[in-house]
């Protein structure tokens, strides 16, 4: 058994066209702020509100990616993101596992996830197919080391194993919510900017804000509510 730490830290760049498109939007959106007119009166404000989100957005990410770490030794499993720290003493684990990632192709394609106890999952930041060259094997020698630092080795439990597949059901309600949340803002950006390249009167808070909020919470509703009737993806 390694007795010692294991780090686990970005050490492998994001793709180039990840970056490349990255680059792309922002100047995008730098030259449609430009171009807005400014003798609306809520003019200002957009544009502070724009610069604000996405000056945070790329301090959250770097942060993410400098900062961002798994830790993990004989007192459990720590993780750092860019401002959250989340700690699990080997006791309050369930299992460590690999599964498939499922958030586009700029992502890697497998990462490492430790459920505990309650059936949530904690991601391990860095502990993934893009970051480590065999990643069943690097997972595999974590749980030695863990059922090692645990005493007691890793034992599935159909209660925990439907507990996992609810969490999953509802992750996956939430995940779905947001995308049509993201669709429907889209469009109001567009609409809201020709509006403007118009010289028309518009409402970017009702377009940007309150529409996206209500499909949030239609489409929440919606997905909350059939469930039981989906079947959960295998974990």
């Amino acid at each position: 058994m390694d007795t010692g730490q294991r780090e686990y830290r970005k050490h492998k760049s994001m793709p180039r066209a990840f970056q490349v498109l990255l680059g792309g939007q922002t100047l995008l959106v730098a030259v449609r702020l430009g171009t807005v007119n400014s003798d609306y009166p809520w003019a200002p404000w957009f544009k502070a509100g724009i610069i604000v989100v996405l000056l945070s957005m790329f301090t959250w990410l770097l942060l993410r990616l400098r900062g961002g770490r798994t830790v993990m030794g004989p007192d459990g499993v720590t993780t750092r993101g860019a401002v959250i720290r989340r700690h699990r003493t080997w006791p309050d684990l369930y299992d460590i596992r690999v599964e498939p990632t499922k958030a586009g192709r700029m992502a890697p394609e497998h990462s490492a996830l430790a459920y505990d106890t309650d059936g949530r999952r904690l991601p391990l930041f860095f502990v993934d197919s893009r970051q480590c060259d065999d990643l069943l094997a690097e997972v595999e020698a974590i749980r030695t080391d863990g059922a090692a630092w645990r005493g007691t080795p890793w034992t599935r439990l159909p209660e925990m194993e439907e507990r996992i597949r609810r969490q999953a059901l509802r992750r996956d309600s939430w995940n779905w919510a947001f995308s049509c949340m993201i669709c429907a803002y889209l469009p109001a950006v567009f609409f809201v900017f020709w509006r403007l390249f118009h010289h028309e009167g518009s409402h970017p808070v009702l377009f940007l804000l309150w529409g996206p909020l209500a499909v949030l919470l239609a489409s929440l509703a919606l997905f909350v509510a059939t469930e039981s009737r989906r079947p959960a993806r295998p974990v």
